[in-house]
């Protein structure tokens, strides 16, 4: 029995917070190892990582906004003396290596290293965009520490490469992953009665924060593009809240193209499985994102995707069978491959089953589990 050490930014009901809560519970019920999780800051997952793991957290709260703005407060909140405390209990529970959990991570990583002299790995999941905030040159400098990075896709490890050259024999892509059932109570009855949306009528939906590179105002472009051909669809995006600045400049511009019947803001949501049942078709208007989990979890339920081609990794899932993928924020060919899947039954169909199949082979942790394990067994005493 080994001691592993879990390494996060946060406990946020998010993609990384989310991998690194599934892949812990797969060790637990698969392994007879402990596990202790550091976080640099909770969230809503703290009471689920509890029931799996002994946490520990630097900073309880909210995080802070932006990646800067986390480590700017991770050095101005927390005390050295309450950090060495923290650093002792955990060197009490004597772990055999560490397993950090996105770029982040890394610096608090390393500093655990030096003080435990045990090995470190590395799950990243980051592109472009987190390294307007991170210091790219910190993050090379620390990597030199890391045994081996596992990125989560190979858009995420291409990336890596463009100014952080890792030997190939340090680093391996294991997919994102999610849980192999979507959770959740909600149906789709559920959905379109709460929102007014009429059972016959076509969904299209986008699931996400309302962050720049999610591209929430693209989605607002391409559903008005669909809806001057297809004027009975309704689209609905899940994420953000009523008192979000950004929430109340998107709803500010559906109102002022008159559409506020038929593109919904809905707020972020708990149970999001009668929304992936609910839509037809789900549009990934990211301008970035490494291998968004949502996605996955909607072509589990069957539902064919679209996204943006050179915007991150879905692109590796999706390929030319179970969706779409249209060129960089080309929202009219988004729209019109929108408006093939809503008008071409079979063809939504049969894409998206092949989707089902490819995450139920490739993409659960019934499946990843292992690949994740079999890394982490390379570096146990």
């Amino acid at each position: 029995m080994a001691t592993l050490l879990f390494i996060g930014h946060e406990a946020t009901l998010t993609g990384a917070p989310f991998t690194q809560l599934h892949l812990i519970n797969w060790i637990r019920k698969n392994t007879d190892h402990e596990v202790v999780l550091l976080l640099m800051w909770g969230g809503g997952l703290e009471a689920e990582f509890a029931k799996l793991a002994e946490v520990h957290v630097l900073e309880q709260g909210k995080p802070a906004v932006t990646i800067r703005e986390r480590a700017l407060a991770k050095l101005d909140r927390l005390t050295q003396y309450r950090r060495k405390q923290m650093v002792r209990s955990i060197a009490r529970r004597k772990p055999d290596m560490l397993f950090a959990n996105s770029a982040v991570s890394l610096a608090l990583a390393v500093e655990m290293k030096a003080a435990l002299h045990i090995p470190l790995v590395m799950n990243v999941h980051e592109l472009e965009n987190s390294f307007f905030f991170l210091s790219k040159e910190e993050f090379s400098k620390n990597t030199a520490q890391v045994d081996f990075f596992i990125p989560g896709s190979y858009a995420v490890k291409e990336y890596f490469a463009t100014f952080c050259p890792i030997p190939a024999e340090r680093v391996g892509v294991v997919y994102d992953f999610i849980e192999s059932e979507v959770r959740g109570t909600s149906t789709a009855h559920d959905i379109r009665h709460a929102h007014g949306i009429p059972a016959e009528a076509k969904l299209v939906g986008a699931i996400g924060s309302l962050i720049w590179r999610k591209g929430a105002d693209l989605f607002i472009q391409v559903a008005r593009h669909v809806l001057r051909t297809d004027p009975d669809v309704y689209f609905v995006w899940v994420g953000g809240q009523p008192s979000d600045y950004h929430y109340k400049e998107l709803v500010r511009d559906i109102r002022l193209i008159g559409l506020t019947d038929r593109i919904l803001f809905v707020g972020g949501k708990s149970d999001l499985k009668g929304y992936y049942e609910a839509f037809d078709v789900l549009l990934l208007t990211s301008r970035e994102d490494p291998f968004p989990l949502v996605c996955l979890e909607a072509a589990q339920i069957g539902t064919p995707l679209v996204c943006f081609a050179n915007a991150g990794g879905m692109p590796e899932f999706v390929r030319d069978d179970a969706g779409f993928v249209v060129p960089y924020l080309d929202v009219e060919q988004m729209a019109e491959k929108t408006r093939l899947l809503l008008n071409t039954p079979d063809l939504a169909r049969q894409r998206g089953q092949t989707g089902c199949r490819r995450v139920r082979a490739e993409h659960t942790i019934a499946t990843i589990g292992p690949q994740m394990y079999e890394v982490i067994e390379r570096f146990l005493r």
